[in-house]
C-alpha cells in the first residue's frame, strides 16, 4: 500500500491540486458530470492548496495539513474512472489509426514490409486484437518521407505509452504556437524533443 511522503511544498501541493482538475475536466467531458468518480477526483483536488496563500500554516517548512482522507470507496471510484478514461482515450487513438494494407498502401510498401518497420520502431504501432493499427499522426504527406523522423527515440524519450504519446502528438499544443507536436516536428524536431525532456524531468 502506497503511503502519503511527509513533507509536500505548496508548489507541489498546488501543482497536484491542477493536475487533478484537469483530470476531472476529462473525465466530466468523456463520462458527463454527473460520473461518481468525479466526486473522488474532486474530492481529493479539493484536500490541496491550490496557491500558496490557500497553504496550511507551515512549521520549519514541514506541512502536514492533507485534508481529509479519501474513503476507500471513493479510491476505488477513481480506479474505475480512470480505468474507464483510459480505455476511452484507446478507442480515440484506434479510430484516428490505420490497418497494416492502409499503411502500405499511403507508403507504396507492401504490408510484410510495415512488420518490418514496426519491429525496426520506423512505425508507431497500436495493437487490436491480433491486428496492428497506426495512428494518424505519425504520417507525412511528403513523399520523400513520409513518416515523421526519429520515432523511436520519440517513444523511448515521452514518458508515458503509446496512447499517451499519440493523444499528445494529435493535439494542440501552446508550446508550439498552437501546431501539434506533430506538425511541429516536421519542421523542427529539436523543439520538440526539448519540450519532451521537460514533461519527461517533471
Amino acid at each position: 500500500m502506497t503511503t502519503r511522503p511527509e513533507v509536500m511544498s505548496t508548489a507541489t501541493q498546488a501543482r497536484v491540486s491542477k493536475t487533478l482538475d484537469d483530470v476531472a475536466a476529462e473525465f466530466e467531458t468523456l463520462l458527463g458530470k454527473d460520473a461518481p468518480a468525479l466526486r473522488a477526483i474532486r474530492h481529493l483536488a479539493a484536500s490541496f492548496p491550490t496557491s500558496s496563500a490557500d497553504a496550511a500554516t507551515e512549521t520549519d517548512g514541514v506541512e502536514d495539513d492533507w485534508g481529509p482522507a479519501m474513503s476507500a470507496e471513493e479510491a476505488a471510484e477513481l480506479e474505475q474512472a480512470n480505468l474507464a478514461l483510459q480505455v476511452e482515450q484507446r478507442r480515440e487513438q484506434l479510430n484516428v489509426s490505420f490497418s497494416r494494407v492502409q499503411a502500405a498502401d499511403m507508403l507504396g510498401i507492401s504490408p510484410q514490409t510495415v512488420s518490418e518497420w514496426v519491429a525496426q520502431h520506423r512505425l508507431v504501432g497500436l495493437k487490436d486484437g491480433r491486428e496492428w493499427r497506426f495512428p494518424a499522426w505519425q504520417f507525412t504527406p511528403d513523399n520523400s518521407e513520409p513518416v515523421l523522423p526519429n520515432l523511436r527515440r520519440l517513444v523511448d524519450a515521452f514518458p508515458g505509452g503509446v496512447v499517451s504519446l499519440s493523444r499528445w502528438m494529435s493535439r494542440p499544443n501552446d508550446n508550439f504556437a498552437g501546431r501539434t507536436p506533430a506538425q511541429e516536428m516536421v519542421c523542427d524536431s529539436d523543439h520538440v524533443f526539448a519540450i519532451v525532456e521537460t514533461l519527461a524531468a517533471a
